[in-house]
């Protein structure tokens, strides 16, 4: 059996991406992560960084499936790509700071309350942010193709997290301050459902601006219109006894559970037959 170089350099340059990434997000915050996991155990810092590293691999894996160019040229261009992606997501955290939750501090709640409910929250908006970027990746774009479409797939997102905020009996920020957990879940399924819809957009091949801006506003008119649609059927068709906005508030992870549930299963139904 041939001695699998390839394989194994792929790999280990994983492991280094991966060691990276967890520097980098140390080194960009105010307070030292090993500190409050280790001494501190904060589980709702461990949940957020958790969705970093998971959304680091999917875009690794997806710079991976580009045309082969020869093993050396593959790993630098891997590893290029990589440390865009690695700048994508921290610029995601501050995103989630001043836009998507700009009514509290989420460092606050993160480190000073170990706020988990934000915790959750903060891993599916890294989630999110890695299924955009690896599909402007996977795209076989340019540096610039995957930084404008990021930017264009965040404004989706902050769309999104409006709409949810209006359609919904709650305030969200409020309930997240208040430790709800079924209004984080129900929340985190939603961005990720998006970020689902939104990778399909990007996934393909890049033939012209025209052409891939195009196919990415019409998923992301479906994710708008469509998701908001199957909130109401959650609550109308599959759980009629039960007011999902009224249980969410009240506490219910339950039903958010099958909420979310069922919002990303749409999503992917959606990547897979559209």
């Amino acid at each position: 059996m041939d001695f699998p170089l390839a394989e194994l350099s792929y790999f280990g340059l994983f492991l280094v991406v991966l060691f990276v990434a967890k520097w980098l997000y140390n080194a960009t915050t105010s307070y030292n992560t090993f500190t409050e996991i280790e001494q501190n155990k904060n589980l709702a810092l461990a949940t957020s960084i958790s969705g970093f590293l998971i959304a680091v691999t999917m875009m690794y894996v997806a710079v991976l499936q580009g045309p082969s160019k020869g093993l050396l040229t593959d790993l630098m261009n891997v590893s290029l790509y990589s440390l865009v992606g690695l700048g994508l997501l921290v610029i995601t955290r501050v995103i989630n700071d001043k836009l998507l939750l700009p009514k509290f501090c989420n460092t606050t709640q993160l480190i000073t309350h170990q706020n988990l409910p934000v915790g959750v929250a903060q891993f599916a908006s890294y989630i999110s942010a890695g299924l955009i970027i690896a599909g402007a990746l996977k795209g076989e774009g340019s540096f610039a193709s995957a930084i404008v479409f990021y930017v264009l797939a965040q404004l989706v997102l902050l769309v999104a997290s409006r709409l949810y905020d209006a359609l919904t009996q709650f305030d969200l920020h409020q309930e997240l301050q208040n430790n709800n957990m079924a209004a984080a879940v129900s929340f985190a399924a939603t961005k990720i459902a998006t970020g689902i819809i939104l990778f399909h957009a990007l996934r393909g091949a890049f033939e012209s601006w025209s052409h891939s801006i195009t196919l990415f506003f019409i998923d992301a008119a479906i994710a708008l219109v469509l998701l908001p649609v199957v909130r109401l059927l959650t609550d109308l068709v599959l759980m009629p006894g039960v007011r999902v906005n009224k249980a969410i508030a009240q506490g219910n992870t339950a039903v958010s559970l099958i909420e979310a549930s069922v919002a990303v299963s749409v999503a992917v139904a959606i990547f897979y037959t559209l």
